[in-house]
């Protein structure tokens, strides 16, 4: 339970940056933090065996209450007042008949229940079930219409996790009610089979939780990671063409933050860079050709350096001239293409260095 809180906290943390989208991210974020409040609160509780304190479940509820209107968020069923009224009449029937302690442990539970505790576990858990087996078949109605990827298995795996849940809570209201009714139940039998299905129906809840905004983080790191491998490539157009570079790094990250914003500036640095080479074109001599078994990214850096280097040097235009290696329409290919190109280009240069800087023999001529 500890490992879930923490990564229940991991998530609701992750999802911050998407407060400001919409209001079912801010539904979704306050049932999630109000749900990690309530694991938190009920942590050592459970852990030592004793009752779960009061106010863990007065948050399970108000998490619920906001999983619910999330639901009507998404389906547009339910008038949000008969839920305000609702979830308010359900933290008043706890609050009152929770008052003198609730009897959550296994060990309280098969000693008996009273009937104000059966009052309380039938508002609390009928409650939870009911907004679980909602929230599992809205996940499953929306899953149908959402993109394929991981919007869609963060669905699948909340809407598993929140039948799990259901499963548990119906299960518990189940023994309660037996026992209330003189049926002689050991809750501390039960108590592993129920915890293995609540366990596993936090972790799919949490992980289906998790998905969207870790593609997210894994496309900001694959867009950034792009930037940084086209790096040599781009600088050494940049400083041969300025003009071609619109927009310089730092301001490119402040209006393009995030995935998106990413991406565009991976595709404007491709741009950027073939405006570059085209105008390098001219410089570019006839391709000789390629050693036997050369990478054709290692060839193109190669005739990227010598017309780099002609332009540098002043020499008339090359004459017939070379072309670049055709690439495919995607800009996705143009992305991968140019990434190879930029590790041959930033090699050779290495290479170059490295031989410039070893020692001449003795008499050798400057």
């Amino acid at each position: 339970m500890t490992v879930l809180a923490v990564l229940l906290w991991a998530v609701v943390l992750a999802r911050l940056a998407l407060l400001r989208r919409d209001r079912r991210q801010r539904l979704l974020w306050g049932s999630l933090c109000t749900g990690a409040t309530a694991i938190t609160i009920a942590l050592p509780a459970l852990q030592s065996g004793r009752d779960v304190p009061l106010a863990a479940h007065l948050c399970a509820i108000v998490g619920a209450h906001l999983l619910l209107r999330l639901v009507s968020a998404v389906t547009g069923a339910g008038r949000a007042g008969v839920q305000w009224a609702l979830a308010g009449a359900v933290l008043l029937v706890l609050a009152v008949t929770g008052r003198h302690g609730v009897p959550a442990s296994p060990a309280r539970l098969t000693a008996g229940v009273t009937p104000v505790e059966t009052v309380y576990w039938v508002v609390f858990e009928g409650y939870l079930v009911t907004v679980l087996v909602l929230a599992g078949w809205a996940c499953a109605t929306v899953r149908r219409a959402a993109p394929a990827g991981a919007l869609r298995g963060g669905l699948l795996a909340m809407g598993a996790g929140c039948l799990l849940l259901a499963g548990f809570g119906a299960g518990r209201l189940v023994l309660v009610l037996a026992r209330s009714g003189g049926v002689a139940v050991d809750f501390t039998a039960w108590d592993p089979w129920l915890g293995a299905l609540r366990g596993a129906g936090l972790v799919l809840f949490v992980a289906g939780g998790a998905a969207p905004p870790v593609a997210r983080l894994r496309a900001v790191l694959a867009a950034y990671r792009s930037l940084l491998v086209l790096r040599p490539l781009w600088g050494a157009v940049r400083q041969a063409f300025p003009h071609v570079v619109l927009m310089r790094p730092a301001h490119s990250a402040l209006a393009w933050p995030g995935a998106a914003g990413g991406r565009l500036r991976v595709y404007r640095r491709v741009i950027e860079i073939r405006d570059g080479m085209l105008a390098l074109r001219e410089h570019l001599p006839a391709c000789p050709a390629a050693p036997p078994g050369e990478d054709p990214a290692v060839t193109e850096a190669r005739a990227l350096i010598e017309a780099l280097r002609r332009r540098a040097h002043g020499e008339p235009p090359a004459d017939p001239g070379g072309n670049w290696a055709p690439v495919g329409p995607e800009m996705t290919d143009e992305v991968v293409w140019l990434s190879r190109v930029s590790v041959a280009f930033r090699g050779l240069n290495r290479a170059a260095a490295g031989r410039a800087r070893l020692p001449r023999p003795a008499g050798s001529p400057r």
